[in-house]
């Protein structure tokens, strides 16, 4: 029996697979992979060529602040400025017989009365003690023939008169010296005046000549007597001449 049950199994399988209807699948039979679809053709597509820039280095722009402000320059308004100082003129000489350069008049000659002309000046600097005033022939020969010596003119004198006395001394204190024409002694001018030889005598050429009116300003009044001589007042003022101004007169004989 037990070998009949088992031959009755043995018998159900076999029916159970026919009832199945299916045969058995052997397990080693490779299964073909499905056929892969192929892509569709490419298409061609033209692409224009890129174009690539020129590179250019970027320059940064200046930078323009717009919201700092100059502050503007701070001006004192409290600050008093000083004046300017007043120029000083210069010293100045001036006479109201001729202009600068001008012709002399015949009065005050060898020719006329002999009389010295009024003079005048100006811009008296600061620190005079003293005045001197020199009268000379630059044309002369020997060049330098002197006509007036004068000196220790006080500082607030302004001017001389016409016709100032031959003498040393002067009201004033101004001092007067010895002139070129004293070498010849006394006597007169063709014009009939005395010849002075202290104080002025005054132009007697025998051509057109220059003469010079020198006017000193000393920082010293000069240690010499009356009727010194010009060489001897030109030493003394050496040192202490301040300022000069000069005043130029022609003069030529009158036409006979």
């Amino acid at each position: 029996m037990r070998r009949g049950s088992l031959c009755l199994l043995a018998i159900g399988l076999v029916l159970l697979q026919a009832g199945c209807g299916g045969a058995p699948v052997p397990t080693d039979t490779p299964v073909p992979p499905k056929p892969t679809s192929l892509p569709p053709a490419a298409t061609t597509v033209a692409l224009a060529p890129t174009v690539v820039p020129p590179t250019l280095t970027p320059v940064p722009p200046t930078a323009v602040p717009t919201d700092t402000q100059v502050p503007p320059t701070a001006v004192p308004t409290d600050t008093a400025v000083p004046p300017a100082p007043t120029p000083v003129p210069p010293l100045q000489i001036s006479c109201s017989a001729f202009a600068p350069g001008g012709d002399i008049p015949v009065q005050y000659s060898c020719f006329g009365q002999n009389l010295s002309p009024a003079l005048a000046w100006t811009g008296v600097s600061e620190g005079t003690e003293s005045l001197a005033l020199l009268l000379d022939d630059p044309d002369s020969q020997p060049p330098g023939f002197v006509h007036w010596v004068v000196y220790d003119i006080p500082r607030t004198v302004t001017g001389l008169p016409e016709g100032v006395a031959a003498t040393g001394t002067l009201a004033d204190g101004t001092l007067q010296g010895s002139n070129d024409f004293a070498q010849f002694g006394g006597g007169v001018f063709p014009g009939g005046a005395a010849i002075n030889q202290i104080g002025y005598d005054g132009p007697c050429p025998g051509g057109s000549h220059r003469y010079v009116f020198t006017l000193y300003a000393l920082d010293t009044v000069l240690s010499l007597p009356p009727e010194s001589t010009r060489a001897q007042v030109v030493q003394a003022m050496s040192g202490h001449v301040l300022d000069r101004a000069e005043l130029v007169g022609l003069f030529a004989p009158p036409q006979s």
